[in-house]
């Protein structure tokens, strides 16, 4: 059986229904870690929780947002994948805090990350018996890593790049860019459809 290291970045805590669903979490008879980074930026925690599951020696590195609640089945399905890296979707929520109808996944094809897949894209593709579909990249809310990569990868994994125009590069992005170039490829679970917590804003 493989062993997992679950993790969770954040600068702040963990909501209660994040907590219940990794809680509720199917293991599959796997041996699951579980590591809670907090107080740093997001590049930076999610680079000390790879070197951690490099240093525990673990087949996998499963992240988790705080705001994010997965499906009882999202670990055993994404195990089965059998894959470097796979992700689960979940709505994506611009700087408002807003659903845009899109994903945190997006089509190969696309540089720069713009075009993204909505649900119900992958629904069809669901529904159509396609459950492992190949991706450009995506947001790392629900991502399964096999540790391995990280040896492939330089070091640092995650980082935000400012490319001075105006535009910037996420750190999971960031990834995404460096799997790329070592032949890496990425994928969606269809079958993974992961809940993406609405943030109360609120203003002073």
């Amino acid at each position: 059986m493989p062993s997992i290291l679950t993790a969770i970045p954040t600068f702040e805590s963990i909501y209660p229904d994040t907590f219940k669903a990794l809680w509720d979490m199917d293991k599959g008879g796997n041996d699951v870690l579980f590591e809670f980074v907090r107080g740093y930026d997001c590049p930076t925690a999610r680079n000390n929780i790879a070197q951690r599951a490099l240093e525990l020696s673990t087949d996998y590195l499963l992240f988790v947002d705080n705001d994010v609640t997965l499906p009882s089945d999202a670990l055993v399905n994404m195990l089965a994948d059998g894959v470097d890296v796979v992700l689960g979707y979940y709505a994506h929520r611009n700087k408002n805090n807003e659903d845009t109808l899109k994903t945190n996944v997006c089509k190969r094809g696309e540089l720069n990350y713009t075009m993204q897949y909505t649900g119900d894209e992958l629904a069809a593709l669901r529904a159509a018996g396609t459950y492992l579909e190949r991706i450009h990249g995506g947001g790392m809310g629900c991502a399964l890593i096999r540790t391995d990569v990280f040896r492939r990868i330089s070091y640092p994994y995650y980082k935000w790049v400012d490319y001075g125009n105006g535009k910037m590069l996420s750190e999971d992005l960031y990834f995404c860019e460096q799997c790329k170039h070592a032949d890496v490829r990425l994928f969606v679970d269809t079958r993974v459809q992961c809940g993406h917590m609405f943030r109360q804003i609120v203003t002073v």
